[in-house]
């Protein structure tokens, strides 16, 4: 059992930190690319709600 908790750890850790990456590109892009920044949010939010999943 202890090798899922860790599993689930890591993806969980590894989602976080893809998540935070997302949300600095969208910031980062917003005023020269609208639409690729609107894409990277989509992006961010679709994995905030696969973590919060997982919370559970």
């Amino acid at each position: 059992m202890t090798n899922v908790a860790s599993k689930h750890k890591r993806l969980k850790s590894f989602m976080q930190r893809k998540h935070k990456k997302l949300v600095e590109e969208s910031y980062n892009i917003m005023y020269t690319d609208h639409e690729e920044s609107d894409v990277l949010t989509y992006e961010a939010l679709q994995l905030d709600k696969k973590i919060k999943f997982l919370k559970f």
